[in-house]
């Protein structure tokens, strides 16, 4: 069996080819960072999990050295959002805004950390955290599947 020189010079281009497809895909990953890294633990977990005995002076303290009172109030609702805090308008009193964050305990408890901003519309008046642990919710029961008779 003799190889023509028309097969070398396919298998020639079909190796620059796969060498330019993985150097472009090396150099892609190089510019945008790589591989993904493992998700990381978001801030509010990150307060809790020292334990809850001084999780909310730990935030309070650190809320309070980076949004100092008379600082603007969107940029500490933005870092609570971002943190993993869930942040809502509290519609009985304007300018007050709840930022609550559940983690799961054990033995079916769950704690709450809790930020409420206070605003004069755009700068914050006060920021008070709180942290309570309750019983877990009972899940309620889904009848969907079942056959009426």
């Amino acid at each position: 069996m003799m190889i023509t020189h028309d097969a070398l010079r396919t298998f020639r281009n079909a190796a620059i080819a796969t060498a330019l497809m993985f150097a472009s895909l090396a150099s892609y990953a190089s510019v945008h960072g790589g591989p993904e890294n493992v998700r990381p633990q978001n801030e509010a977990q990150r307060f809790m999990s020292g334990g809850l005995y001084n999780s909310q002076a730990r935030l309070a303290q650190e809320l309070h050295l980076l949004h100092p009172v008379g600082s603007d109030a969107g940029s500490l609702l933005n870092r609570l959002a971002r943190e993993g805090f869930e942040c809502q308008a509290d519609m009985r009193s304007p300018g007050s805004y709840e930022c609550v964050f559940n983690r799961p305990l054990s033995f079916q408890r769950v704690a709450r950390l809790e930020t409420r901003v206070q605003t004069d519309g755009r700068n914050i008046t006060s920021i008070l955290p709180s942290l309570s642990v309750a019983p877990a919710p009972v899940p309620q029961p889904s009848f969907g599947l079942l056959a009426t008779l």
